[in-house]
Formats: structure tokens, C-alpha cells, sequence
């Protein structure tokens, strides 16, 4: 605790083992993955679309969270002994959060957005046009640095009864930021839940709807959106507040228990949510992958390396998913 001398870390193999490894999967795969979907976005054309500035801030808030595993996989493999300073303790947990939320925030814009063509209602919405896209999206960040204010605000790092000093470890133990945190996350679960239900009766009334279709392709993003928060957020959140309301006042030096080993699943679970974006996009986006293909053709280029051509998609407008009003 803040005024304890020493702050006791129970041995627990799934964090100190498991989660740096799949973290460092998280970062081999979402970082580059990552890097690669914004140089698409990017170089695509100009942003003009409400989809795509969605798009592009969801990608930079997924390379933020993939840019603060590296900090994360150093803590845990050293046994969880945060070597670095108090300063940068608080910004790394900063981030993580941020990025989190952020992205959180994002999915469910996104799936609104899908929501908004689909029912034909985007031309009297204003967050379906580029201008509203774009103020949505500082209001997504401000509202994430808004869940990383109290990290800090407030000391992070503690000695502890191994000699070590842990970082992050109090965050979530807080109960009211806690259940404020799953209350954030089941209204954004419930937007894409009800998105995609909307969406899909749509297009079973709809006589317009082939598998190609431009309504299909909505249905599919929103249905990548519904899936990596069923099987990446939602556990996370599932546990956090049972895990939080059994905590002791300060943990036991003893094994972990249930609960200790299914919320340490769940972060890491969680972290996955990073590297799975970039698949969404190309199975849900036609024109992605023929961008994506002449992306890596020319980085292939630059590092001597020629990538075969991939066969030209059928001709459609440059990332018209559905059609968004501009």
C-alpha cells in the first residue's frame, strides 16, 4: 500500500511467464501489422471519409499500446522488478491505458458509423462526416487521457517484500475506478452489439444484399468489432470487478488463486486485441488489401525485395466499404 513499507507481489507463474510471452507475440505481429495498415491509410489517398479517420485512429491507438509492451515484457520477465524510474512507471501505465480506452472508444465509432450507412441515416448524423469523425475522435482521445489522469496522478511504484520495487500493480485494485472501467466498457459492448443486430436484420429484410455487397462488407467489420470485444475485452472486464471486490487490503504472500489466474489470462488476452485490427481490415475492407499489396510491394522495393503482384479486386470507389457521406 502507499504507506507500507514493503508491498507484497505473489509468485504467479501465468504473469511472470505466460503474459511476457504473448506479449512478445503481440509485438512481433501487431507493431509491424500496425505500421503497415497506417501506411496503407496513409498513402492511399486523402482522408476524406468518416471510416477512414476512424480507421486511422483506432491503427494509431493500437501502435501506442503495441509501444508500451516492451517496458511491460522487461517488468515481467525480470520477476517484477520495474528498474526504471517512478516517472516513466506512471507514463507506461499512462499509455496502457490510453490506448486501451482509446481503442475501445474507436471500435464502437466504427461499428456506429457501419450502423449510420447501412440504415441510410448517415446524412443526418453529424459523427458520419469527416468534420464529426474528426471531433468524435478528440473527444475518444481526451476521454482515454481522461482514464489515464488518476495513473498520473498518483504514485505507482513500490518496494516490496522480495527486494523488488512493482509498477502498474495498485491500478486496478482502486474499486470505484474499477467498476467505473467495466461500466465504460459495457456501454461500448452494447453499441456493437446493437449495431450488428441492426445491421444484420437490415440486410435479412433486404433483397439488395448479395455477398458482395457493400452491406455485407459493413456487416463483416462490425462483425471483427463484435468479436475481438467478445474475446479480448470483454474477459478482461468480466473479471476485473469480482477480482477486485475479493482483494484483501494488501495481497497474500501466498499462490494465487482462481481469480488471480484468470484476471493475469485476461490482461493478457487483452493485449491481443493490439494485433487482431489488421486482420478486420482486410477481410471486411476489398480495396484494403489490393492498397495493402502495392504498400508492400514498395517496401519490398526499398529493401530490394520484390513482392509479387496480388490479382486486382473487383473495380469499386477507393475504400468505399459502404457508401459515408463526405
Amino acid at each position: 500500500l502507499p504507506g507500507s513499507s514493503s508491498w507484497c507481489v505473489p509468485h504467479n507463474p501465468v504473469l511472470f511467464v505466460l503474459v511476457p510471452i504473448i506479449y512478445c507475440l503481440v509485438l512481433c505481429v501487431g507493431l509491424p501489422g500496425n505500421l503497415v495498415a497506417l501506411l496503407v491509410f496513409l498513402q492511399s489517398g486523402k482522408v476524406r471519409k468518416a471510416i477512414r479517420i476512424y480507421l486511422i485512429n483506432l491503427t494509431l491507438a493500437d501502435i501506442l499500446f503495441n509501444l508500451t509492451l516492451p517496458l511491460w515484457i522487461h517488468y515481467y520477465l525480470a520477476g517484477g522488478d520495474w528498474l526504471l524510474s517512478e516517472v516513466a512507471c506512471r507514463l507506461a501505465g499512462a499509455a496502457y491505458y490510453l490506448a486501451t480506452y482509446s481503442a475501445i472508444t474507436f471500435m464502437a465509432l466504427i461499428s456506429f458509423n457501419r450502423f449510420c450507412a447501412v440504415r441510410a441515416a448517415r446524412r443526418a448524423l453529424p459523427l458520419t462526416g469527416p468534420r464529426g469523425a474528426a471531433l468524435a475522435c478528440v473527444l475518444a482521445w481526451l476521454l482515454g487521457l481522461g482514464c489515464a489522469v488518476p495513473t498520473l496522478a498518483t504514485h505507482q511504484t513500490f518496494p516490496t517484500h522480495a527486494g523488488t520495487t512493482a509498477c502498474f500493480e495498485q491500478h486496478a485494485r482502486q474499486r470505484g475506478y474499477a467498476y467505473a472501467m467495466v461500466g465504460f466498457f459495457s456501454v461500448a459492448f452494447l453499441v456493437v452489439l446493437g449495431t450488428y443486430a441492426s445491421i444484420a436484420r437490415a440486410l435479412s429484410v433486404s433483397a439488395v444484399a448479395s455477398p458482395g455487397s457493400h452491406r455485407q462488407q459493413a456487416r463483416a467489420m462490425v462483425l471483427g468489432m463484435l468479436l475481438v470485444f467478445v474475446v479480448c475485452v470483454a474477459p478482461y472486464h468480466l473479471t476485473l470487478a469480482p477480482w477486485v471486490g475479493s482483494r484483501p487490503p494488501a495481497p497474500l504472500c501466498g499462490p494465487p488463486d482462481t481469480l488471480d489466474v484468470l484476471h493475469t489470462l485476461s490482461v493478457a488476452l487483452l493485449s491481443l486485441n493490439s494485433c487482431l485490427d489488421p486482420l478486420i481490415y482486410c477481410f471486411s475492407i476489398r480495396r484494403f488489401r489490393a492498397d495493402l499489396d502495392r504498400t508492400l510491394r514498395k517496401i519490398g522495393r526499398g529493401v530490394g525485395t520484390e513482392v509479387p503482384p496480388a490479382p486486382a479486386p473487383v473495380s469499386q470507389s477507393r475504400w468505399d466499404v459502404v457508401p459515408v457521406a463526405r
